[in-house]
């Protein structure tokens, strides 16, 4: 006859332990909580009696005990403090004061550039120079004729005046001066007056016409001359000019005013956030300037798309151009209210909740009131009592 296998295993046993059992350990509570584990190995060992299989030579089974584990909870407590809502603001460090230089015409070949990234310059310093393009001595020769025909100009009306008294004084002396003589002479002079006239036109129009030409001349010598519009320090010239094609309004050196900085940061629709002479926080965090501070808003009639902050002098810091820093705005505020960290705040469609440990350690959902939300904690209004534990997680 076939033997068959039921397939349950039963736990195995030892007789000296389960005969060294007291009866207090057998009537343990915590014993009589497993009797369902116990009654489960009674089932397996008449199931092996079913089964053909023969029971083990010892009736008393020892059962394993396992503590039940208990949930472990991140707890905070709900606590009377202040609960603050900020918005952080970027800002980079840069000088009060810039200059952009370019050239403000095209297509000339740049000759000279006379100073280096790091060099120290002074307002109307040399700073780049283009090739000529043959304008100097086109300038040279207009200069000239210019001051020829002013020179004639002048001598026109020297001459003139000489010839007029020339002409009265001989008429005067002369003997029989009749009233048709002195037609005769005034006739004379006035055609003499008249062609002097047109000969001093002349001159006006060539010298009009050659100032024009000189004054373009001139203009666009000096577009191919930039000149240091400030004091300062040279923070970056672009790389292999000399040699190359300038283009209109292409900027190949920055200037910076060393002697002062300003916090900049982007943003007119923050302006609201600030007021004229209430310091703000500001921190910086990485770098030999890194700590907190405190800014004011600068010249805030000018903020445009950029807004402008100075560090008071009783700062004695060297803060590098460039660094960039966090200016933390104050939105709202509660002093003194209930609160409970904001990871420990849930939302269920309109309604906020947290949870609290009940009874047995189990998670509950206590329906709460909110009121200011900030940075990271929020107003409790109703819901929960001083000191009560919220789970964090």
């Amino acid at each position: 006859m076939a033997e068959v296998s039921c397939g349950l295993t039963a736990v195995c046993t030892d007789r000296d332990m389960a005969m060294g059992k007291t009866e207090r350990e057998r009537n343990n509570p915590k014993r009589r909580k497993r009797q369902g584990c116990a009654a489960v190995l009674l089932l397996a060992a008449l199931c092996c009696a079913g089964c053909g299989e023969a029971p083990p030579e010892d009736d008393r089974l020892l059962i394993m005990e396992q503590e039940a584990e208990k949930l472990q909870y991140d707890l905070a407590e709900a606590s009377i403090g202040d609960v603050v809502l900020t918005e952080r603001v970027a800002c980079k460090y840069t000088q009060k004061e810039e200059q952009e230089v370019s050239f403000s015409v095209s297509g000339r070949q740049i000759s000279q550039i006379l100073v280096r990234s790091g060099d120290s310059v002074s307002k109307g310093q040399l700073l780049a120079v283009l090739a000529d393009n043959g304008s100097a001595g086109r300038i040279d020769e207009l200069e000239y004729r210019i001051a020829r025909n002013r020179l004639l100009l002048e001598q026109v009306d020297e001459n003139e005046n000489n010839e007029l008294s020339a002409r009265w004084l001989q008429f005067l002396y002369r003997s029989g001066r009749t009233a048709e003589e002195e037609k005769t002479l005034k006739d004379s002079i006035s055609r003499y007056q008249q062609d002097n006239e047109f000969l001093r036109q002349d001159y006006r129009d060539a010298i009009e016409l050659d100032g024009m030409e000189l004054e373009n001349l001139r203009r666009e010598d000096a577009a191919g001359r930039l000149y240091a519009g400030m004091n300062g320090t040279v923070s970056w010239v672009r790389q292999n000019l000399e040699g190359s094609t300038c283009a209109r309004g292409e900027v190949i050196m920055r200037l910076i005013d060393g002697s002062e900085g300003l916090f900049v940061a982007e943003g007119k629709e923050r302006a609201a956030l600030f007021q004229e002479g209430v310091p703000v926080r500001m921190n910086i965090s990485v770098g030999t300037a890194a700590g907190d501070y405190e800014l004011l808003p600068y010249d805030m009639e000018e903020w445009d798309d950029k807004l402008f902050f100075s560090l008071p002098e009783e700062y004695d810091v060297i803060i590098d151009v460039g660094t960039m820093g966090t200016i933390k705005v104050i939105l709202d505020s509660r002093e003194g209210v209930l609160g409970v960290p904001a990871s420990a705040v849930h939302k269920a469609e309109d309604r906020f909740y947290v949870y609290v440990v009940g009874e047995g350690g189990l998670r509950e959902v206590r329906w709460v009131e909110t009121g200011l939300f900030g940075d990271d904690r929020v107003e409790i209004k109703k819901g929960l009592e001083q000191g009560e534990k919220v789970i964090l997680r």
